[in-house]
C-alpha cells in the first residue's frame, strides 16, 4: 500500500492539472468570442493558447511510456521541449510593444528591443537540446539518472552534441530566466498602461509567467535533495510541482475573467423603477 500511494497522489496530481488547465481554455475561448475590440480578442486567445500549451507541457511526461521509439521520441519533445515557452514569447513579443503605445508617456519597457534578441538566442539554443534530448530520451528513460544518460548519449554525437551535454543541464534554467525577464517587462508596461481592463489582464498573466521559474526551483530543489528522476515524474516528487502548476493556472483563470466585462455596470434597473414610482 505505501509503494502504490506515490503513483496514486501523482495520478490525482496531474488530473488537478489538467482540469484546472482545461477549465481555463474553455473560459478563455469563451470570453474571446463575447469580447468586440481586437486587442481584447487577441489577449483572450493567446490565453486559451498558452493553457493548451501549458496542459501538454505538464500532463505530456506520462505519454513517452509507449513502446515505439520514434513516437516516444516526438512526444517527449511535446512534454520536454521549449515549446511552450517559444509560445509565451511570442505573446510577449507582440503585446509588449502594445503596451508601449498604450503609455501614455510612451516609455521604453526594459529597452525591449535589444532585450529579446538575447531571448531568442537563449530560446534557440533550449529548442536545438530539446530536439537532441527527445532522440536520446528512450533510450534513457528506464534508466535511475535520466538527464546524465542523454548528456553522456549526446556527448558522442559531434561537437554540436558535446556542447549541448555540456550546457544541457542548465537549458531550463536559462530559458526561465529569460522568461522571468519577459514577464517583468509584462508586469512593468501593463503598470503604465492607461487601459484599466488590460492592465489588470496582464498583471495576472506576469504573475502566472513568474511562477514558471518557481516550478524550475522544485526541480533543482528536488535534483539536490536526490529525489530519483522516477519518483520525480510519476510519484511523490511530481506533487509539488503539480502545485505550482495549479497557481500557474490559477493565474492565467484570473486573467482571462479580467477580460470579461461582467458586473462592472451599475444596477440602473432598481434605480429607474425608482424613479418611475416617485413620478407616479
Amino acid at each position: 500500500m505505501p509503494g502504490s500511494l506515490g503513483p496514486t497522489l501523482a495520478a490525482i496530481s496531474y488530473v488537478a492539472v489538467a482540469a484546472v488547465f482545461i477549465y481555463g481554455a474553455y473560459w478563455a475561448f469563451a470570453i474571446r468570442r463575447a469580447l468586440v475590440g481586437r486587442i481584447y480578442r487577441s489577449q483572450a486567445l493567446w490565453l486559451g493558447v498558452l493553457f493548451i500549451a501549458a496542459l501538454i507541457a505538464s500532463d505530456g511526461v506520462l505519454l513517452p511510456l509507449s513502446g515505439n521509439s520514434f513516437v516516444t521520441a516526438i512526444v517527449s519533445f511535446l512534454a520536454y521541449g521549449p515549446w511552450p515557452i517559444l509560445v509565451v514569447f511570442a505573446f510577449l513579443d507582440s503585446t509588449i510593444p502594445v503596451l508601449r503605445r498604450s503609455d501614455p508617456l510612451l516609455r521604453n519597457v526594459l529597452h525591449w528591443k535589444i532585450l529579446r534578441i538575447g531571448i531568442l538566442f537563449v530560446l534557440a539554443f533550449s529548442t536545438i537540446f530539446a530536439v537532441y534530448a527527445s532522440i536520446y530520451l528512450s533510450t534513457c528513460l528506464p534508466t535511475a539518472n535520466t538527464p546524465a544518460c542523454i548528456s553522456s548519449a549526446m556527448s558522442n554525437s559531434g561537437w554540436l552534441g558535446r556542447v549541448l551535454a555540456f550546457w544541457g543541464g542548465y537549458y531550463w534554467v536559462d530559458a526561465s530566466l529569460a522568461l522571468a525577464l519577459g514577464a517583468t517587462a509584462l508586469l512593468i508596461g501593463a503598470r503604465r498602461s492607461s487601459d484599466a481592463m488590460l492592465r489588470r489582464s496582464l498583471k495576472w498573466l506576469g504573475v502566472g509567467l513568474l511562477c514558471v521559474p518557481c516550478l524550475v526551483l522544485v526541480s533543482v530543489v528536488e535534483g539536490v535533495m536526490g529525489v530519483s528522476y522516477y519518483d520525480m515524474i510519476y510519484s511523490y516528487g511530481i506533487v509539488p510541482w503539480n502545485a505550482v502548476a495549479i497557481l500557474l493556472g490559477y493565474a492565467l483563470y484570473r486573467s482571462a475573467r479580467s477580460l470579461a466585462p461582467l458586473n462592472r455596470l451599475p444596477p440602473i434597473e432598481p434605480a429607474m423603477t425608482r424613479t418611475k414610482e416617485a413620478a407616479n
